[in-house]
């Protein structure tokens, strides 16, 4: 098994990610904003590349997933797409329209 295949099993299954779902003083989006999802060219093996220009809705923020979150400007961003599929992202592979 691939360690991030195995790190987003212990994320998502073990760690019981805490989402916030109201808006967050200091947080970089504001819950209900239209947004769309950009390459951050980061190298990142977790980002979720089928995603890149499509537009979604903030749905919520999480900041205890054990992935470097910092409370409040820095959580991982809970986005929504039109059928009905969500996805986490960080601030950087997000831009507000």
């Amino acid at each position: 098994m691939k360690t991030d295949l195995l790190d987003r099993i212990i994320v998502t299954k073990i760690l019981s990610p805490k989402y916030i779902k109201i808006n967050i003083l200091g947080a970089p989006f504001r819950i209900g904003q239209k947004v769309t999802i950009k390459n951050p060219n980061n190298g990142d093996d977790t980002f979720e590349k089928k995603f890149i220009g499509q537009i979604g809705t903030i749905v919520f923020f999480e900041y205890n997933c054990g992935c470097g979150q910092t409370f409040p400007n820095d959580p991982m961003v809970g986005v929504e797409f039109s059928r009905g599929e969500q996805c986490e992202f960080w601030k950087e592979e997000i831009t507000i329209l």
